[in-house]
């Protein structure tokens, strides 16, 4: 007996998957002792089958209550619509046992799931019982199913004897609290996963369907959600559950979406054969096709439309690239006062060595009124207040250029974010488009903190001959003072602040560097998943993939190149130091860091220039992931191009890496030129 749930629509698929299509997703276990149950069934949500419990559910002296019920409600039971199990007590609990198989006379029982299997003999003796009640009921088209409950180190020891022991064999389920309590091992994450994929892979094998432990702790629907998601990805068709309230999620696991058949449907369509690139940019051949066409097995699940109904609307944040233009003022959403938390808090994360930026006595000796806020905290704030109103929508961050701390930033400040769109044109396959701006970040005086200037891809720019050059309208007038701000050149920097003659004598003696040396930097930082959310929430990154673990998947989600470029940044001070000034010439990302990964830092010293006061370096520095280069790369020859002035393209330089030095192909995730100022 198999009818459809209404909830569902079951699509029409080839005749070599009618078999799995006509499984049952979800097993609701009833307790048949409660007269009060039979009542409320109706009223439930329908699963796709009952399983009536006659055996651990059901107490000692209440189980002839039990069976009574079933046969008081028999017609109730056969109007449900859905199949109907029994799990019997076990065979060596014979009296019970047999008290149980009268019950399949009534001819509304589909199907018995058998507990506590011992032996072989046990499947084949209700093999014997069961033809014997078919034929006294002489019906020869319904054949009572069984499904062997897996909870006794005998039948899980022995599956492919079980397996093999009936034709009546319909589905396999697996009982694993009963099962750790026989074998009497601990039920932790690596004995459970063992056992269950020991028998899901059985059942894969005999292609039959795997059902489920039910999850137990049945209110606790935050632990349901995460147990039925891992039940789903571990190969399981279907699930025992123990409440009628999980009986539409269960469902709805085991199903696609409407949109999602669709989706599947077309790649499926448009695939013919072999390895290729599909039209979403993921690779498809063989296996992929098969699992996706396992996928369409599943039923639809309809979208439910509620009779008075509201159509919401998602706010886009990112650039409008339908109403950009040349010389167009974008003015970042917040204003943000950094006091000396924020710089407690980087610190947590970004290593600082340098006086300049941890000591207020050292800032006010230099001249300045305090220790100035970290460089690459200030960079990373610029950064980030620019992700909501421009770069959320961007494909690409090509690189940044010219970065200049022009003017001290302090503790108390209050911060704004502005950016001026320069320059519009399209990529060379004239798909995408390429915006260059400038970046700065301004004080609450209109003093300019910090710039730079950045190339960004985006979605192909419509009419951009329009948005470019003398097309574009003339800028309002109240906009002028801010142009100007914006405009202005880059004529000061930390250096030109500090008075060089009253710096400590002492920190002359630090590390000598001579031109062409390459140096490997001893640090290395772990960003953990914890720091990175804690950090894209403090500086206001609200880019989706740094956080949003509902829409990525947890190997999807990236660590904001911002804190990528300050951890190899510091990685590389810890031995420049002290350092008074830093500019970063130019950088680009070449391979992504997720969370968890640990980042190093090589530096190759371009130029040393002795001024009066200060000596002058340009370094070369790339950031590498999950390697230990001061160990494991320390006696090697590293190839002299990696570290040319101009920056190397990310398939140039895995080119050359995959062909001069293996070990780091795919490991550089950033690449920067910079300047340090350091006392002489």
């Amino acid at each position: 007996m198999l009818i459809t749930c209404p909830t569902f629509l079951i699509l029409n698929v080839s005749i070599n998957s009618m078999e799995k299509e006509n499984q049952s997703n979800s097993y609701l276990f009833v307790s048949p002792h409660k007269s009060k149950v039979f009542d409320k069934l109706a009223s439930w949500d329908r699963p796709d089958c009952y399983i009536f419990d006659l055996q651990d559910s059901c107490p000692a002296n209440l189980k002839d209550d039990a069976r009574n019920n079933i046969r008081t409600y028999k017609n109730q039971i056969s109007s449900l619509g859905c199949k109907v199990l029994l799990r019997c007590n076990e065979f060596n609990n014979h009296s019970e046992f047999m008290k149980d198989m009268e019950l399949l006379e009534l001819g509304i029982i589909d199907g018995v799931m058998l507990p506590f299997i011992q032996n072989e003999e046990d499947l084949v003796s209700l093999d014997r019982i069961l033809e014997n009640i078919e034929t006294e009921k002489n019906d020869a088209t319904s054949k009572i199913e069984v499904y062997p409950l897996i909870e006794t180190i005998f039948s899980l020891s022995n599956l492919k004897k079980i397996l093999s022991s009936s034709s009546r064999i319909s589905g396999i389920a697996i009982g694993l609290y009963d099962l750790f309590a026989d074998i009497n091992v601990e039920m932790n994450s690596t004995n459970v996963g063992f056992a269950t994929n020991t028998v899901m892979l059985a059942a894969k094998h005999a292609n039959l369907p795997f059902i489920d432990c039910p999850f137990t702790d049945v209110h606790n629907y935050a632990g349901f959600f995460k147990n039925l998601e891992k039940s789903v990805k571990n190969g399981a068709d279907a699930k025992m559950i123990l409440h009628p309230d999980q009986i539409e999620i269960v469902n709805r696991y085991f199903s696609i979406s409407e949109e999602e058949r669709e989706r599947i449907s077309g790649i499926i369509d448009r695939y013919t054969s072999g390895c290729k690139v599909s039209d979403n940019g993921k690779f498809i051949g063989p296996p992929l096709e098969k699992m996706m066409r396992q996928k369409l097995v599943r039923r639809t699940i309809k979208k439910v439309i509620p009779e008075n109904s509201i159509r919401p609307r998602v706010i886009k944040y990112g650039l409008d690239i339908n109403s950009v233009y040349e010389d167009q003022i974008i003015t970042c959403p917040y204003e943000i006062t950094m006091d000396n938390s924020w710089t407690t808090m980087w610190s947590s994360l970004v290593s600082m060595s340098n006086r300049i930026e941890t000591s207020d006595t050292f800032g006010q000796s230099a001249g300045l009124k305090n220790k100035i806020m970290p460089f690459s905290a200030v960079l990373n704030l610029t950064l980030c207040m620019a992700v909501e109103p421009y770069s959320e929508t961007c494909l690409l961050h090509l690189g940044l250029e010219d970065v200049v701390y022009e003017n001290p930033a302090y503790s108390g400040d209050t911060f704004r974010c502005y950016i001026h769109i320069l320059k519009l044109r399209n990529a060379s396959d004239n798909k995408r488009s390429v915006i260059t701006s400038t970046h700065v970040l301004v004080n609450q005086h209109s003093q300019r903190i910090l710039s730079f200037k950045r190339n960004t891809l985006f979605p192909v720019i419509p009419e951009i001959e329009k948005k470019t050059g003398n097309h574009i309208q003339t800028l309002k007038k109240k906009d002028k003072d801010l142009i100007r701000l914006l405009n202005n050149s880059k004529d000061t920097q930390i250096t030109n602040h500090i008075n060089w003659n009253k710096l400590p004598e002492n920190l002359c003696k630090h590390e000598k560097f001579r031109k062409d040396e390459l140096i490997i930097h001893d640090a290395s930082r772990l960003i953990s998943e914890s720091e990175n959310l804690a950090f894209t929430t403090l500086f206001r990154n609200t880019h989706p993939v740094h956080f949003n673990y509902m829409r990525y998947q947890k190997d999807e989600i990236i660590v904001c190149g911002g804190f990528v470029m300050a951890i190899v940044l510091a990685n590389a001070l810890k031995d420049f130091k002290q350092v008074v000034d830093q500019k970063i010439i130019s950088c680009s990302h070449i391979n992504k860091i997720a969370p968890n990964d640990t980042i190093s830092s090589v530096s190759y010293i371009r130029e040393s220039e002795i001024h009066n006061d200060y000596e002058v370096i340009t370094i070369k520095t790339i950031g590498l992931r999950n390697i230990d280069p001061s160990v494991e790369l320390n006696s090697h020859d590293w190839p002299a191009s990696l570290f040319g002035k101009t920056e190397m393209r990310p398939a140039a330089m895995e080119s050359l890496l995959k062909k001069e030095m293996p070990e780091l192909f795919h490991k550089v995730c950033v690449q920067l030129l910079w300047k340090i100022w350091r006392p002489i």
